[in-house]
């Protein structure tokens, strides 16, 4: 039997949910073994709709938490890698239309091997309504993708 392939890219999406960290170890935990780069990007949504009837201020105050909130899941992630003698890139991308788009145009931009992303986000039920960001990402990605549980 052929040997599994080895990744020289891994992509994490988190949306610092308990399973998008958990997709985070497992990210750590395969550059570990394939000695592979690692990045971990998280996208703040913010949909055009809400840049319309929101004010300046409101939506300053809205990106200085979530980046906040990012580099507080990221600061977990680069301590998890170091202790695994792993540096890591991250990155924070902003998005006004689709999240899974914009995971997989970095994937694409990146030339990842492959996108780790937890199962289930912080959307909670919304994923019922509007299709889940993994989902998607499944079905649209060029490149495997690992849907940690």
């Amino acid at each position: 039997m052929d040997k599994l392939k080895k990744f020289s890219r891994i992509l994490v999406a988190i949306d610092g949910s308990p399973q998008s960290m958990e997709a985070a170890e497992h990210g750590v935990s395969m550059a570990k073994k394939d000695n592979a780069d690692l990045v971990v990007i998280s996208v703040i949504h913010t949909p055009a709709s809400v840049l319309t009837y929101t004010t300046e201020k409101n939506f300053r105050e809205f990106l200085k938490k979530s980046k906040e909130d990012i580099n507080t899941w990221f600061e977990k992630i680069r301590n998890r890698a170091a202790e695994a003698g792993l540096s890591i890139r991250t990155e924070t991308v902003e998005e006004i239309y689709s999240i899974p788009g914009a995971i997989i145009k970095f994937a694409e931009q990146e030339k990842a091997d492959i996108i780790v992303i937890g199962g289930t986000g912080r959307s909670g039920f919304k994923k019922f309504l509007l299709g889940s960001v993994s989902g998607d990402v499944v079905r649209y990605a060029r490149c495997p993708v690992l849907v940690v549980k």
